[in-house]
């Protein structure tokens, strides 16, 4: 990993024991009120009105909202499987490949694991999506629901699953230098989208964080130093109307 790169990582990742300094405290009014940024005395053009605005891409996108806390209700195998099929390949005989998203020089330094805390059909884990096959490679098999907070986020109550995407960095580092680690950020984001609306498709809950303990989530699966946590996904149902939180 280029050192720029590794510097910059150390200094940004969370510690461990910072998952349980969540105070019940009120937020300031910075962190709530949205700013947005305008030019009143320079000419404007109003954009055209939207056509067809009740297509399905544009509900889903309407939709499309953050779940922090989730319903005991087990998500399905097969919900998952749609869910983790938004990051895929599409045309594997193309040379670079083409996928369900961009990625900086089709490097696609990328990878997608999963844990599984509520999931008919699949084993309490930790396991690796395998995008080339479409399988899931169980790593650990063990239930990892006490470690949810340290593993994905304190602010997220009861995800029944989260996918975590990692950055095998070395990948983007050969083309793009300390540039990589950027670019991985931004196709991350990308990816996470899919999932998003996907989510949404399907009625199920999710929320991105950053919140995870980079250290025990790289342990946890056993990356090697060239590949980094960077972001992750909870997943879960969402709390109908007529339940109790």
């Amino acid at each position: 990993m280029i050192e720029d790169i590794k510097r910059f990582y150390e200094k940004t990742k969370l510690e461990k024991g910072s998952e349980d300094k969540v105070e019940n405290v009120e937020d300031p009014i910075s962190w709530i009120h949205v700013f947005y940024k305008e030019y009143p005395r320079l000419p404007s053009i109003d954009l055209p009105k939207l056509e067809n605005s009740d297509n399905q891409l544009e509900t889903l996108l309407k939709m499309r909202e953050s779940t922090r806390v989730f319903s005991d209700n087990p998500l399905k195998l097969e919900e998952i499987a749609r869910v983790l099929r938004s990051c895929r390949i599409v045309d594997s005989k193309r040379i670079p490949e083409r996928r369900t998203y961009p990625s900086g020089g089709a490097r696609f330094p990328i990878e997608i694991y999963f844990i599984s805390f509520n999931i008919n059909g699949l084993n309490l884990g930790a396991y690796h999506y395998n995008i080339k096959r479409e399988k899931l490679e169980l790593l650990l098999d063990q239930d990892l629901r006490v470690r949810r907070r340290e593993l994905i986020s304190p602010y997220l109550d009861n995800p029944a699953a989260a996918i975590i995407f990692t950055s095998v960095i070395s990948r983007s580092e050969v083309k793009y230098g300390a540039k990589a680690y950027q670019l991985s950020l931004i196709e991350a984001g990308h990816m996470a989208q899919n999932v998003h609306l996907v989510c949404t498709d399907l009625g199920i809950g999710s929320c991105s964080v950053s919140g995870f303990v980079n250290d025990s989530v790289a342990e946890l699966l056993d990356l090697t130093e060239t590949e980094i946590p960077i972001y992750v996904v909870g997943v879960g149902k969402k709390i109908k109307t007529h339940e109790k939180i």
